[in-house]
Parts: structure tokens; sequence; C-alpha cells
């Protein structure tokens, strides 16, 4: 039993890993300036991981890092489709 649990709990934390949102880059503008930002989607993907992680406890049980990637991705003007 404790060994399910343990493979349950590490896919969640692998999923949760690999969440990429699809944009639309026609429709991705930076809020500041209009320009088209979809050339530093890497850039501001990592920024937003990078955020989550040192901003979320280490002892946080399964925090909802796609919507915050999500947000956050919203936030530097993309289109989230998904």
């Amino acid at each position: 039993m404790k060994n399910i649990l343990t493979i349950i709990f590490l896919s969640t934390l692998i999923v949760g890993c690999a969440y990429k949102p699809l944009i639309n880059p026609e429709t991705s503008k930076d809020p500041a300036t209009g320009e088209n930002i979809a050339g530093n989607y890497w850039k501001d993907l990592h920024a937003c991981r990078y955020i989550f992680k040192q901003n979320t406890g280490k002892l946080a049980i399964l925090p909802d890092e796609k919507g915050f990637i999500k947000k956050c991705m919203k936030d530097y003007g993309y289109a989230i489709l998904r």
C-alpha cells in the first residue's frame, strides 16, 4: 500500500512539472508596449517556474503549479489556449 501511494505521489509531481501552456503567438503581446513577445516564451516560462518554486514551501502538499504557471504567463501577456 505504501509503495502505491509513493508511486501516485511521484507521478503527480512529475506530471505537474511537465506542464507547458499552449499559447497563441499572434495575439501574445507585451502589456506595456503592445509588441509581440512570443520569442521570449521559454525565458518567461522558466521565470514563472522559478518564481513558483521560490515561493512554495517545501512542506506544501501538491500545490497548484499548473494554475500558477497559467496566471503568471497571462500576466506576462501571453494568450493561453490551454
